[in-house]
Protein backbone atom coordinates (compact mmCIF):
# COMPACT_ATOMS: atom_id res chain seq x y z
CA UNK A 1 0.00 0.00 0.00
CA UNK A 2 1.23 3.50 -0.84
CA UNK A 3 -0.89 6.12 0.96
CA UNK A 4 0.05 9.58 2.27
CA UNK A 5 -2.10 11.97 4.32
CA UNK A 6 -0.66 15.37 5.19
CA UNK A 7 -1.92 18.72 6.43
CA UNK A 8 0.10 21.85 5.79
CA UNK A 9 0.32 25.36 4.40
CA UNK A 10 1.47 26.37 0.93
CA UNK A 11 4.93 27.96 1.01
CA UNK A 12 4.34 29.69 -2.34
CA UNK A 13 1.56 30.00 -4.91
CA UNK A 14 0.81 26.81 -6.87
CA UNK A 15 2.22 26.53 -10.42
CA UNK A 16 -0.33 25.38 -13.00
CA UNK A 17 0.88 24.23 -16.44
CA UNK A 18 -1.09 23.14 -19.48
CA UNK A 19 0.29 19.97 -21.04
CA UNK A 20 -0.23 18.05 -24.26
CA UNK A 21 -3.36 15.95 -24.77
CA UNK A 22 -5.58 18.54 -23.07
CA UNK A 23 -4.15 17.72 -19.62
CA UNK A 24 -2.65 19.98 -16.95
CA UNK A 25 -0.43 19.70 -13.89
CA UNK A 26 -0.37 21.81 -10.74
CA UNK A 27 2.70 21.66 -8.52
CA UNK A 28 2.83 23.10 -5.00
CA UNK A 29 4.82 22.73 -1.80
CA UNK A 30 3.37 22.20 1.69
CA UNK A 31 5.08 22.97 4.99
CA UNK A 32 4.10 20.68 7.85
CA UNK A 33 5.14 21.17 11.49
CA UNK A 34 5.82 18.24 13.82
CA UNK A 35 6.65 18.60 17.50
CA UNK A 36 9.13 16.29 19.25
CA UNK A 37 9.69 16.85 22.99
CA UNK A 38 8.93 20.56 22.76
CA UNK A 39 11.01 21.11 19.60
CA UNK A 40 9.41 21.98 16.31
CA UNK A 41 10.58 20.35 13.07
CA UNK A 42 9.19 21.61 9.77
CA UNK A 43 9.06 19.33 6.74
CA UNK A 44 8.54 20.54 3.18
CA UNK A 45 6.69 18.34 0.71
CA UNK A 46 6.33 18.61 -3.06
CA UNK A 47 2.80 17.84 -4.23
CA UNK A 48 1.39 17.38 -7.73
CA UNK A 49 -2.28 17.43 -8.75
CA UNK A 50 -3.43 16.58 -12.27
CA UNK A 51 -6.32 17.90 -14.36
CA UNK A 52 -9.41 19.46 -12.81
CA UNK A 53 -8.23 18.66 -9.27
CA UNK A 54 -5.07 20.69 -9.80
CA UNK A 55 -6.94 23.50 -11.49
CA UNK A 56 -9.19 23.94 -8.43
CA UNK A 57 -6.11 24.17 -6.21
CA UNK A 58 -4.36 26.62 -8.54
CA UNK A 59 -7.39 28.90 -8.76
CA UNK A 60 -8.25 28.94 -5.05
CA UNK A 61 -5.04 28.40 -3.05
CA UNK A 62 -2.28 30.92 -2.47
CA UNK A 63 0.79 31.19 -0.26
CA UNK A 64 -0.27 30.37 3.31
CA UNK A 65 -3.44 28.46 2.35
CA UNK A 66 -3.98 25.39 4.51
CA UNK A 67 -4.61 22.14 2.64
CA UNK A 68 -5.19 18.57 3.73
CA UNK A 69 -4.10 16.21 0.96
CA UNK A 70 -4.20 12.46 0.51
CA UNK A 71 -2.45 10.62 -2.24
CA UNK A 72 0.54 8.42 -2.95
CA UNK A 73 4.30 8.89 -3.02
CA UNK A 74 5.88 8.80 -6.44
CA UNK A 75 9.62 8.71 -7.13
CA UNK A 76 11.29 9.75 -10.36
CA UNK A 77 14.86 8.91 -11.32
CA UNK A 78 16.95 10.25 -14.18
CA UNK A 79 20.54 11.03 -15.06
CA UNK A 80 21.66 14.64 -15.27
CA UNK A 81 24.02 15.98 -17.94
CA UNK A 82 27.03 14.82 -15.92
CA UNK A 83 25.75 11.26 -15.68
CA UNK A 84 24.81 11.56 -11.99
CA UNK A 85 21.57 9.85 -10.93
CA UNK A 86 19.02 12.35 -9.61
CA UNK A 87 15.95 11.42 -7.54
CA UNK A 88 12.77 13.41 -6.99
CA UNK A 89 9.92 12.40 -4.68
CA UNK A 90 6.47 13.98 -4.71
CA UNK A 91 3.00 13.37 -3.36
CA UNK A 92 0.56 12.62 -6.19
CA UNK A 93 -2.64 14.21 -4.88
CA UNK A 94 -5.74 12.06 -5.19
CA UNK A 95 -8.01 14.03 -2.83
CA UNK A 96 -7.77 17.30 -0.94
CA UNK A 97 -9.67 19.60 1.35
CA UNK A 98 -9.13 23.27 2.11
CA UNK A 99 -8.45 24.25 5.72
CA UNK A 100 -11.11 25.85 7.91
CA UNK A 101 -10.06 29.42 7.04
CA UNK A 102 -10.52 28.89 3.28
CA UNK A 103 -13.82 27.07 3.83
CA UNK A 104 -15.21 29.93 5.93
CA UNK A 105 -14.28 32.36 3.12
CA UNK A 106 -16.58 30.47 0.74
CA UNK A 107 -13.99 28.46 -1.21
CA UNK A 108 -15.46 25.20 -2.52
CA UNK A 109 -14.09 22.06 -0.97
CA UNK A 110 -13.11 19.17 -3.23
CA UNK A 111 -12.79 15.50 -2.35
Amino acid sequence: MNKVCINGRLIKDPEHKALENNNSLTTFFLANDVWFGGNKKTGFYKCQAWGALGKIIAENAKTGTELFVTGRLDQYRWEDEGGKTVYDVSIQVEQFDFGAKAASAGVEQAL
